[in-house]
């Protein structure tokens, strides 16, 4: 008959105290022993806490065994388990490709941004962490030594280095959430316990300053010059030093973004899509006469529709419809309602876009701030956040929460068009856009 397991014990040997612990990792079960001094348990208090520690894990572990009928894995490298990741990550945005009306698998995007976590905490394990680190003995410290290290390191931000903010290392927390809690369903276990994790993954508390409400002033003032760095052969002034003096010089200015801005602020500011939906809206997606745009979600997968004029809430933008019907004239065959110049789809002018922030001289209007500022101006000519989020597809305490802020400023009228001061803009396009159409015919 075979002799029972021992508990997790201390025995003392040559004068060095040693914990004696059953591994159930390897099969058959056996035996290890491990230096309390490694453990950093010298004093008696230190031992005992340790003992009683590796009883615990003993009897989940031994339980866990039993209910699997196999073993625990808990000698695998951590850079082979990320290894099981990628491969899963890569497969699954391959699938998303080969049918995205399945809603399967991954969108290039996360799964991009995923595999970035990745890279980061693979490369900083082989340079600055425990290379040979096991799942077994991964814990909060060592992923909190990884968040430090990302905090503490400097990040490309165009040409420009910059610490990363709390909402960029949340984002990484929450994608290598995503990598432990895929291996964590991996059978056999390869960690003790995932709760261990749990303090050195939440979400640090934000920074940001809240949602945001542009005056018609701000937007105004973005939109124009937009326009005007869209403007054919336009001059800019140029400082530069020739033989050791500056010169002043005006030359035309490089060629315009791919995807205008200013058609893609208007699109956005006056129906709170996101940059995405935007980016990917069709003409088969616009009723040209109905005024409804019909916006299929690529992070939630709904289908939504978005009435431009005549829904019984309130006026959105009939100038943008007018607009619309003009932009369709000029489309030709392009499937996209934005333009894309040769590109496959339009594309986000990034640098246009903040060029033309910083040229206007305002604080930062993003796209993701002109989504906030659509619910905040939809409450202003009494639509409630409950319709706004219906239209922007989201829950409607996202809107009230995260999304409205208060209106302190706004232009005359009943439209939201009105309301952001952006009306005038549009009969003077229309007509632009008519020109531009008579002269391709």
């Amino acid at each position: 008959m075979a002799r029972p397991r021992e508990s997790a014990r201390v025995r003392q040997w040559r004068g060095k105290w040693y914990l004696i612990y059953t591994d159930y990792s390897r099969t058959p079960p056996c035996e290890r022993r491990l230096s309390c001094d490694v453990l950093k348990a010298r004093t008696a208090e230190a031992r005992l806490t340790l003992v009683k520690q590796y009883r615990t894990n003993e009897k989940l572990d031994g339980v866990e065994v039993v209910r699997r009928g196999g073993r625990l894995n808990y000698d695998c490298l951590v850079k082979e388990a990320t290894a099981m990741f990628r491969k899963s990550v890569t497969s699954r945005v391959e699938t998303r490709r080969a049918n995205t009306k399945s809603r399967s698998g991954l969108s290039e995007a996360a799964g991009t941004t995923l595999l970035f976590t990745l890279t980061k905490f693979e490369a900083w394990l082989e340079l600055e962490g425990p290379a040979n680190l096991t799942t077994g003995n991964l814990d909060g410290r060592v992923l909190g030594r990884f968040f430090d290290h990302l905090a503490e390191e400097k990040a490309k931000h165009g040409n420009k280095e910059i610490f990363r903010s709390t909402a960029t290392l949340n984002k990484h927390r929450r994608n290598l959430r995503t990598c432990l809690n895929f291996l964590a369903d991996l059978r056999p276990p390869l960690f003790p316990d995932v709760a261990i994790f749990k303090k050195a993954l939440k979400a640090a508390p934000s920074n940001h300053e809240g949602p945001s409400a542009f005056p018609p002033r701000e937007l105004a003032s973005f939109y124009r010059t937009a326009l005007d760095r869209e403007e054919p052969g336009r001059k800019v002034k140029v400082l530069r030093l020739k033989a050791g003096q500056r010169e002043r010089f005006e030359q035309t200015a490089v060629a315009a973004a791919s995807t205008p801005v200013s058609r893609l602020f208007l699109l956005l500011a006056l129906t709170g899509m996101r940059l995405g939906e935007a980016l990917a809206l069709r003409w088969e997606d616009v009723d040209l006469e109905r005024g409804r745009i019909t916006i299929h979600a690529q992070k939630t997968g709904r289908t939504r529709m978005l009435p431009l004029i005549g829904a019984p809430e309130g006026e959105l933008a009939p100038g943008l419809l007018a607009l619309l019907r003009q932009w369709r004239l000029q489309a030709g065959d392009s499937p996209f309602v934005l333009p894309h110049n040769g590109l496959p789809a339009p594309v986000f002018p990034k640098s246009a876009w903040q060029l033309t922030n910083g040229e206007a001289n305002l604080r930062r209007i993003g796209p993701q701030m002109l989504r906030q500022n659509f619910t905040s101006y939809a409450a202003s000519i009494g639509i409630p956040a409950t319709v706004a989020a219906l239209w922007q597809g989201h829950a409607a305490n996202v809107a009230e929460r995260y999304y409205r802020a208060q209106v302190l400023d706004r232009g005359a009228g009943d439209s939201i068009q009105d309301a952001m001061g952006l009306a005038e803009f549009l009969p003077r396009m229309e007509v632009a856009a008519k020109v531009d159409s008579s002269n391709r015919a």
